[in-house]
């Protein structure tokens, strides 16, 4: 399998449609139809779900298109390290952004700012990862935006420079009481309980949660630790309510017809506040790499608001 090949899946992902990937890539229709259906034949086994109306990604295709996105990302890591190295400049650790990422297409040309992709597992969060060393920079929510998590980010000396808002959505079994309702206002989650899929995230999620319910909705939260996105492609929410961003996470739903997923509280999406994270002290460093890197990106992405 090479890489390009790994690659047109990707967009096609994406896309879950064809024509518009085969538009992305600049090759025509039936040639990427006929480059997907050889790799299937390659493999042994579907990874897309041509039966419904829309494509799809078979539970098979979902896992491949996890683990395609990171050989990408390493392939890209690998001749941008190795050109570091050869130039003897510093690279900066950034924690790993997927191409599907809105924000994707402001990262720095990587001539002039050096970067490489550190993926960080579902229990570790940017602010321990910055604490730790583990990666210069970060796209997260921004949780500053909570007086307390304000004050605690500024006491671990972590700085939030605000990029926008990400789209949020709502998940839940089709057997869920609220879960065939036409619409669904904040006000029907009064008493349901919130699941979060991670130890070391819950309490700034659940805090990120009800500021987004507002603070006169009473929920409960509870944790259900998952090991790896992918799981949510079985995992059973019970009489839960999910709610998250990442269209990794959607994904993995989305394939789903046990589970229910609406976007809006009534006719507004559900949306939460995204920043870029990173130290403090790099941020404040006229001579660091790390804010050449944050300033760069943060005009780019202001550029293409």
């Amino acid at each position: 399998m090479r890489l390009e090949t790994l690659h047109e899946f990707v967009i096609v992902a994406k896309h879950l449609n064809i024509t518009k990937a085969a538009q992305e890539l600049y090759i025509s229709q039936p040639s990427l139809s006929a480059r997907m259906s050889a790799l299937e034949k390659e493999l042994g086994y579907p990874l897309l779900d041509r039966t419904r109306q829309k494509l799809s990604l078979t539970p098979a295709g979902s896992v491949l298109l996890d683990y395609a996105q990171r050989i990408i990302g390493l392939y890209a890591e690998a001749l941008a390290e190795s050109e570091a190295a050869a130039k003897n400049r510093p690279t900066i650790k950034a924690a790993t952004l997927a191409p599907d990422s809105p924000f994707y297409a402001a990262l720095p040309n990587r001539e002039s700012h050096p970067y490489t992709f550190v993926d960080l597992d579902l229990n570790t969060t940017a602010t321990d990862a910055l604490r730790k060393g583990l990666v210069d920079v970060a796209i997260d929510s921004d949780y500053s935006c909570i007086e307390e998590l304000r004050e605690e980010s500024e006491t671990l000396g972590i700085t939030y420079r605000r990029l926008g808002t990400d789209r949020c959505f709502l998940a839940m079994m089709a057997s869920h009481p609220l879960a065939h309702r036409d619409q669904l206002s904040r006000h029907d989650l009064e008493g349901q309980t919130i699941v979060i899929n991670s130890g070391s995230h819950f309490d700034r999620w659940s805090k990120m949660v009800q500021t987004m319910i507002g603070p006169d909705i009473k929920v409960g939260f509870r944790m259900n630790t998952l090991e790896s996105t992918s799981n949510l492609a079985f995992v059973d929410l019970g009489s839960s309510i999910y709610i998250c961003g990442g269209g990794s996470s959607r994904a993995y739903l989305d394939q789903r017809s046990d589970v229910v997923i609406l976007d809006k509280f009534g006719t507004c999406d559900l949306a939460y506040p995204i920043a870029l994270v990173c130290r403090t002290a790099d941020a404040e460093n006229e001579t660091s790499p790390v804010k050449e890197f944050v300033d760069e990106f943060l005009n780019r992405a202001l550029d293409a608001c």
